[in-house]
């Protein structure tokens, strides 16, 4: 009899676990969303996966963007390309729930994701070989930028005097701005400076301007919680 009741509460407390483990949590904001997985629809490693990966992921965290010349012996394309390559690995294994959507979903992230390593890489070595941003993303959509880095010189410097200008027209003091423009300006090599903040504030903030749209957030959040019978939100 003894064994029966030890048996029931051990069957007891799996079925428990298990159900706890049908129960995903977690933030938005301020506000903690607990659910209910649809056990017909997903399994709780498959939300966790879809959770972390577009929601929580870390972004990849290798300097590839100088803000100045001492910047750059902390950038390298190895460093870049090991990262990338853990994280494209992580993300192909990982399990989604089935369905168009999701397999659609991953594989925009990983397109993304791998556009994003691309131009991380390839804007290291542009800095000291521009050639290397042509054929890239958006390099025609980006082509003041990418032409004035390859051609160098007085073209180069012009372009990056044109940036500056524009950025001290909605200054509010542009003195200081003005000041360390020509403190770089009349350095012994402003080429170089060029080359860095052209790569920075005119040749990125152009990528990011022009970058697809890979995820839609509000039909996310509609398909995400097509994967739960219910959700409670509490918000603090």
């Amino acid at each position: 009899m003894k064994k029966l009741v030890v048996l029931t509460l051990s069957l007891l407390s799996f079925s428990a676990s298990l159900k706890a483990q049908e129960v995903f949590e977690w933030f938005e904001g301020s506000c903690l969303s607990r659910s209910q997985i649809d056990s017909s629809k997903a399994t709780y490693l498959q939300v966790q996966n879809v959770h972390f990966t577009i929601i929580q992921a870390s972004e990849l965290s290798q300097p590839f963007l100088a803000y100045q010349p001492k910047d750059t012996a902390y950038m390298n394309v190895k460093g870049i390309r090991s990262e990338c390559g853990n994280f494209i690995t992580e993300l192909e294994q990982m399990e989604y729930p089935k369905g168009e959507y999701w397999t659609n979903l991953k594989k925009a992230r990983l397109d993304n994701l791998k556009e994003q390593c691309l131009l991380h890489e390839k804007a290291v070595i542009a800095l000291t070989q521009p050639k290397a941003l042509r054929g890239t993303p958006y390099c025609k959509e980006c082509a003041q930028y990418t032409d004035a880095l390859e051609k160098g010189g007085k073209t180069l410097l012009n372009a990056w005097k044109a940036l500056h200008d524009r950025e001290i027209e909605g200054a509010l003091d542009p003195n200081p701005i003005n000041m360390a423009f020509e403190q770089r300006w009349n350095s012994p090599n402003p080429e170089f400076w060029a080359r860095i903040e052209l790569l920075r504030y005119g040749w990125w903030n152009c990528v990011l301007q022009h970058q697809k749209v890979w995820l839609n957030v509000n039909q996310y959040n509609q398909e995400f919680r097509k994967l739960m019978t219910s959700v409670q939100i509490n918000c603090h």
